[in-house]
């Protein structure tokens, strides 16, 4: 019985480590959707819709297509390692994105944010399946879930910070890319 509960509980604290991975997930990622007002200022080039479609666009794809990739890296490797390098690849690419110049960076940024977000939901959906066998799988699917729409709302608010005088946008991609690191 000690031991069915230790495991219980070990698999609650994996979910528990990965709802705010989650969120920083997704809310480094939409971020930048709310912030091309202030980020124009600083790349005016973004300021065309073509370009910026092209800024939104390039993580888009290189996510979509390279999330295949992760899942088959999680199946054959540690999918702690795979969790816990992604958000660090994904975290330091955040904290560039705070730093960037030019055009041609920001998309650099973002298609590395794109590639090493890939590796994260699949190896995270899979170690939270590992643990959670039957009755508790789908609620503990739907607590990392809440997570990802935590990081979507809250990334909402980053225009706010953006626009705040006394942050800005590279503040925001800057504090969250330290936060995940």
């Amino acid at each position: 019985m000690i031991q069915a509960t230790n495991v219980t509980r070990y698999a609650w604290i994996v979910v528990a480590l990965l709802f705010p991975v989650a969120l920083l997930n997704y809310l480094d990622r939409q971020m930048l959707a709310t912030m091309k007002a202030s980020m124009v200022h600083d790349i005016p080039s973004i300021a065309n819709r073509a370009d910026w479609g092209l800024v939104l666009g390039c993580f888009k794809w290189t996510y979509a297509v390279l999330s295949p990739f992760g899942g088959y890296i999680a199946d054959r490797f540690s999918k702690r390692y795979v969790i816990g390098g992604s958000l660090l690849v994904w975290s330091m690419v955040t904290w560039w994105t705070g730093h960037v110049t030019t055009f041609q960076e920001l998309m650099a940024a973002r298609a590395l944010m794109g590639i090493s977000e890939a590796f994260y939901i699949p190896a995270a959906l899979a170690l939270i399946t590992e643990f959670h066998l039957g009755a508790t799988r789908s609620r503990a699917v739907g607590f990392h879930q809440m997570g990802i729409y935590a990081g979507i709302i809250l990334g909402g608010f980053s225009g706010y910070v953006a626009d705040a005088p006394d942050f800005g946008w590279r503040f925001a991609f800057t504090t969250c890319g330290l936060i995940g690191i």
